[in-house]
């Protein structure tokens, strides 16, 4: 395409009709993606297609197959939808391979390497790209590729400039500014290759041939690199700096998709053009890996850049070793390598210098902490710098912090529709949701989710979230780079944050208090909140108020780093965290530790500890169940029972105690079964469901005779001493108010004028549950005398129409 439309296969394909290569063009500069037909037709006959348009197009893309396929290139163009799309395999059309050179220059950090890539690049091209080819359509494509071709030429002799082969492209400059006579870098060039060729009046009158041009075909005046560049010949610099060197423009490229985050760029673009009194000298950009950092930089870089005319200087921290990066700054600004200190305190000191009396933005990415950038800080009015970094950094004087965060759910739609396309969101706008929010959220993730859809024409947004559901494998399909990005900072922690690290997958998706962190580190108070902020600072883990929060894909990484464990140290985590739980519900309940072992943690006020912690005791219930622990999972759902119905908060204590009910039946433990049991026949009672039991402590007495621990004359005291303490709160005033989230249940209201008759209905069956003139036991051995109670009839609430 960078010259003559020429395909080549086991021989050359000749395309000579116009409609064909018109068509052919369009596939190929929009390769691997649908053409629309109606896009066809503009191409070929704009405005006003005939008749046959549509008859015609499909003519042209059945000769363009049998052409592709004779010169043995196989099935190249597909039919979707409304259009087609031409396959492309990676290098196989030039103006991509031109492309991928281009990038590879840019991002090289030596000129030699940067000027060997673009040279590469350039050498691609045959003459004007697409030559010949009537469409108004295609001439634009024409214009936007010439125009890369000539912006890579300025970069390129940048880079020659800057290995001082001004003489070998003198005559090369001179050449491009008449052809290009208002671009001014090619001017600045030109003069700076003439004034170090020892040529100064030649690069005086090239300054004055350029004014006299803007002047009278613009009223405008050159440029304030140019006019800078021109007062140095005047004033007879020994050396005039080299283009790239007087005006460095460093900046990545800006990305072409780049949307939202604009209340943050223009705040950035605000306090780095600020020059009143107080404003800060640098600027940083903190959050975690992959939330944008470096794409909100760059932009907000590329529109600050106009208000520093001496240039913009970039590198990554990260890569690079400071003192290399002050010597290619310096080498940029001007300084001759022979005059570089050894030493980075005087590479520092040198830079200083150099900054002094200019405006000059500096962008370091990748800074580990400030303390790495501190060599880059100038004390020159003009200058500012901006760094991002992963680490949490607190405001100082003469230091902004911004923090960046996940995108919300618009943005993150925002940027899906740019990089997939508006209509494809837009058909499926409730996948496009779910899609970000599988994500994260995180820029970097939806990048990689939207690429591998756009990639694939043929992909839905459904696909591609169903895809991606299973938490498992989310991390892999997402990418390397999502997942070294989430786990950023991680290997550099001590041993202890890392272990913590994964153990916090033990806790449920939300947030969670902190003492969890010190149940699951097996260490001391203060190692375990070491472990705990140590994981804060690296944007492991994020603060939510009092508490703390994994983020989602975060979390993901945490499993898989937690199912590398060996699994009787999980198990032993749990274990320490469920403990946790019932040593603050034994504290909350006012009782002493019994049973299984309890993990002492430090808790607020025991009196008002449900009321907010009521959420993760329920999630440590079914927890327990999960992890196999049906005793704690029994003894968890007994703590709910007491603190839930303290508050008549019976939802929770029904959901607790049934899924510890499932979890000790599985197991066979028939004591734990027992209390269950009677614990859900209280619960009956204060809810007024009679009916039910009866079921209920029959089977309690049933598990507990078989347990061998509990009589019917104890079962019967214990559900009694439960109706009198429903009793004695229905009674109290005023009554204990829940939560608005907490409403009870309405049977809870008409659960008092019961109770007088349950507590007789609960002696009549211990009474039928004796022998014939035998008297109450709780000895041992009188329960095992005692006959197996026969089934109790039960009247149904609708027996007692009075208390309907």
């Amino acid at each position: 395409m960078l010259g003559l439309l020429q395909v080549h296969g086991r021989e050359p394909v000749v395309v000579t009709a116009r409609r064909q290569q018109v068509v052919l063009a369009l596939l190929l500069l929009n390769g691997n993606r649908v053409v629309p037909l109606a896009a066809l037709l503009d191409a070929l006959w704009g405005a006003a297609p005939p008749a046959t348009a549509r008859a015609q197009v499909q003519t042209c893309v059945s000769a363009l197959r049998r052409a592709l396929a004779q010169a043995g290139l196989g099935e190249r163009i597909q039919a979707r939808g409304s259009g087609y799309c031409l396959d492309l395999g990676p290098g196989e059309l030039d103006l991509h391979v031109f492309e991928a050179l281009v990038a590879r220059g840019r991002a090289a950090r030596r000129p030699e390497d940067a000027r060997a890539a673009f040279r590469e690049a350039l050498a691609l091209w045959r003459g004007e790209p697409l030559t010949g080819i009537d469409s108004g359509v295609v001439r634009a494509h024409q214009v936007r590729i010439a125009q890369r071709r000539v912006e890579v030429l300025e970069d390129c002799l940048d880079a020659e400039l800057e290995l001082g082969l001004h003489r070998e492209v003198v005559g090369e400059i001179s050449v491009l500014t008449e052809e290009h006579p208002l671009r001014e870098r090619f001017v600045l060039q030109l003069m700076t290759a003439l004034h170090r060729c020892g040529r100064r009046v030649e690069a005086l009158a090239a300054y004055r041939a350029v004014r006299r041009r803007f002047v009278d075909e613009l009223g405008l005046e050159p440029g304030a690199a140019l006019r800078e560049l021109h007062q140095d010949i005047l004033a007879g610099s020994g050396e005039a700096p080299v283009a790239g060197r007087a005006v460095p423009r460093m900046l990545p490229a800006r990305l072409p998709y780049f949307t939202g985050q604009e209340r943050l760029l223009a705040r950035l673009r605000r306090g780095l053009t600020d020059d009143g009194p107080g404003a800060a000298v640098v600027t940083v950009l903190t959050g975690r890996g992959g939330v944008g950092k470096s794409a909100v930089a760059a932009e907000a870089a590329h529109r600050a850049a106009p208000a520093f005319p001496d240039g913009v200087l970039y590198a990554r921290l990260a890569e690079e070793d400071a003192a290399d990066v002050l010597a290619r700054f310096l080498h940029a600004l001007g300084v001759p390598a022979a005059e570089l200190p050894d030493e980075l305190a005087g590479r520092a000191a040198l830079y200083r210098s150099a900054l002094a009396g200019r405006r000059v933005l500096t962008v370091l990415e990748d800074a580990g902490s400030l303390a790495r950038v501190t060599p880059f800080v100038a004390d020159a009015r003009g200058c500012r710098l901006l760094v991002t970094t992963h680490a949490r950094v607190a405001s100082l004087p003469g230091v902004a912090v911004a923090e960046l965060d996940v995108l919300d759910g618009a943005e993150g739609v925002e940027l899906l529709s740019a990089l997939v396309g508006e209509d494809r969101v837009t058909a499926e706008l409730s996948d496009a949701v779910e899609l970000v929010e599988l994500c994260g959220g995180l820029p970097l993730a939806v990048t990689a989710a939207a690429t591998h859809v756009a990639a694939r024409p043929g992909r839905t947004l459904a696909q591609a979230v169903a895809r991606l559901r299973a938490e498992d494998d989310r991390l892999g399909r997402l990418g390397a780079g999502v997942r070294a990005a989430v786990g950023r900072g991680l290997d550099e922690l001590p041993a202890p944050a890392r272990d913590l690290f994964a153990r916090l997958a033990l806790l449920p998706a939300g947030s969670w208090p902190g003492w969890s962190a010190t149940a699951l580190a097996d260490l001391g108070p203060a190692e375990a909140a070491d472990a705990l902020e140590a994981l804060v600072d690296a944007r492991l883990v994020d603060v939510a108020g009092p508490r703390y929060r994994l983020p989602p894909l975060t979390r993901l990484l945490a499993l898989e780093l937690l199912a590398a464990h060996p699994l009787p140290a999980r198990a032993a985590a749990a274990r320490r965290l469920f403990g946790a739980w019932l040593h603050l519900a034994d504290e909350a309940r006012g009782v002493a530790a019994e049973g299984l072992p309890r993990t002492p943690v430090p808790a607020g006020d025991p009196h008002t500890w449900y009321d907010r912690e009521y959420t993760g005791l329920l999630a440590a219930v079914h927890q327990a169940a999960d992890a196999g622990e049906p005793g704690y999972c029994a003894e968890l759902a007994l703590a709910v029972a007491d603190l839930a119905g303290e508050r008549g908060w019976h939802a929770d204590w029904r959901e607790s105690a049934e899924t510890a009910l499932r979890a000790v039946v599985a197991a066979g433990d028939r004591r734990a079964e027992a209390a269950l049991e009677r614990s859900l026949g209280e619960l009956a009672v204060r809810e007024s469901r009679f009916a039910d039991v009866a079921g209920r402590l029959t089977r309690a007495l049933t598990a507990g005779e078989q347990a061998g621990g509990l009589s019917w004359d104890e079962l019967v005291r214990q559900v009694l001493a439960g109706v009198d303490r429903a009793r004695t709160a229905t009674a109290a005033e005023p009554a204990p108010l829940a939560p608005a989230s907490r409403v009870p249940e309405i049977g809870n209201r008409t659960a008092a004028p019961r109770i007088a008759l349950g507590r007789n209905q609960f002696e009549l069956a211990a009474d039928r549950a004796q022998p014939e003139g035998g008297s109450r036991s709780t000895g041992r051995a009188g329960h095992r005398r005692l006959p197996r109670p026969r089934p109790i009839s039960w009247r149904r609430e609708s027996d007692y129409p009075e208390e309907a």
